[in-house]
């Protein structure tokens, strides 16, 4: 785990000029322990230090879970691929006219959305981010903010003239992490004010308060929330 983060830090450090008491003042922890960081002593140290120490030094912290080679990426893409299915479902089923794995490519903001959808009458569209697991919060929400600011062109593309209101919205794996996240992270969230019940419901009759965001936790069919 972080095998090349002890001589990152090093190398960060005294590219900076800092002294480890120096570096260790900067983000409130001991010159020991910055010292222990450096030998490779990691055991024990949050991973919110770590991630100070990263910041600090202009870099970030990279975490990766890995299990059984490549059999963890594609059982991570199978929850993903189940969470989009029946969102896309869902929203079907409802009225809405939907799109899946739309790519857009406008002004260098590239990428592909899970999902969009606009329902007949209204001119609505809903760009739609699915997260089988929350990692990097802000990343997920900056990115399903450029994906929002591009919508109105990408329902172009589409044919979709009538669109005048884009409303992003989450779909989230429900698991008891994931809901603490987003609990325990309430600024960030704010704007998807509109959750559960009551945004299924809207979606139902999209004809009422435009809402901000959409956010709901959903279960992968066949599956047991974890």
């Amino acid at each position: 785990m972080f095998t090349n983060f002890p001589r990152a830090v090093r190398a960060l450090r005294q590219r900076s000029g800092w002294t480890q008491a120096i570096l260790g003042a900067h983000i409130g922890v001991s010159r020991q322990l910055i010292s222990r960081i450096e030998r490779g002593d990691i055991a024990g140290v949050p991973v919110g230090t770590l991630r100070r120490l990263a910041a600090e030094l202009d870099g970030t912290l990279s975490m990766q879970l890995r299990w059984r080679g490549e059999e963890l990426d594609r059982l991570v893409d199978a929850a993903h691929a189940s969470l989009q299915q029946a969102t896309a479902e869902l929203l079907l089923s409802v009225g809405w006219l939907v799109q899946v794995e739309v790519s857009f490519n406008r002004y260098g903001d590239r990428g592909r959305i899970d999902i969009v959808a606009t329902h007949p009458g209204t001119p609505i569209l809903l760009v739609i981010e699915i997260k089988s697991g929350l990692g990097d919060l802000q990343e997920t929400l900056g990115r399903l903010d450029v994906k929002a600011r591009v919508g109105l062109h990408v329902a172009e593309d589409l044919g979709w003239s009538d669109i005048a209101t884009v409303v992003p919205v989450l779909v989230i794996g429900d698991t008891r992490s994931a809901r603490r996240a987003v609990a325990q992270h309430a600024a960030l969230f704010a704007r998807y004010a509109v959750r559960g019940r009551s945004a299924l419901a809207w979606l139902r009759h999209p004809d009422g308060a435009m809402p901000p965001g959409l956010l709901w936790f959903a279960t992968r069919p066949n599956s047991r929330r974890a």
